[in-house]
């Protein structure tokens, strides 16, 4: 089910999701974050696996984090696109081993903040999208890794 929400709140701060644009990798090819749905199938590193809820927020303002094209690798992302401060971005190249001491790990867009190429930005009237599966998930999205957590069942 999709849950739409509108925040008046100035700022707000965003702690997980996609800003709207973002394109997700999908069974049936690149997909705009927008387009998705439940039940649709987007491939994961552990596999294909559906999407079991799915969160939107309309903000008239939100501080997010802007990665900008490249800034984790070649076309890593593809296109700078922008995250939500706690989004956990799958790292595995030498800001894993400086951050966590290890090879690989799922570290906070707002821990990468450099100020330059990986900063905070503000947006206005930002729709921002958190993809929820059974188990955590790393999906890829404008070519990075990014990290989803579990659906949560409410009674």
């Amino acid at each position: 089910m999709t849950h739409y929400s509108t925040i008046t709140a100035q700022d707000v701060i965003v702690n997980e999701g996609l800003f709207v644009g973002t394109t997700i990798m999908t069974l049936a090819g690149e997909k705009a974050v927008e387009d998705l749905k439940v039940g649709d199938r987007v491939i994961t590193r552990s596999g294909v696996r559906a999407i079991r809820s799915l969160r939107s927020m309309m903000l008239p303002t939100a501080k997010m984090v802007c990665i900008s094209a490249s800034a984790l690798g070649v076309d890593q992302p593809a296109a700078d696109m922008h995250v939500a401060f706690d989004q956990g971005i799958n790292i595995r190249d030498w800001r894993a081993k400086a951050l966590k001491g290890v090879a690989q790990a799922v570290i906070p867009a707002k821990d990468l903040m450099d100020g330059e190429y990986i900063r905070a930005e503000t947006l206005v009237a930002a729709c921002v999208y958190a993809l929820h599966f059974d188990q955590p998930e790393v999906i890829y999205a404008n070519g990075i890794e990014v990290f989803c957590t579990p659906a949560t069942v409410t009674a």
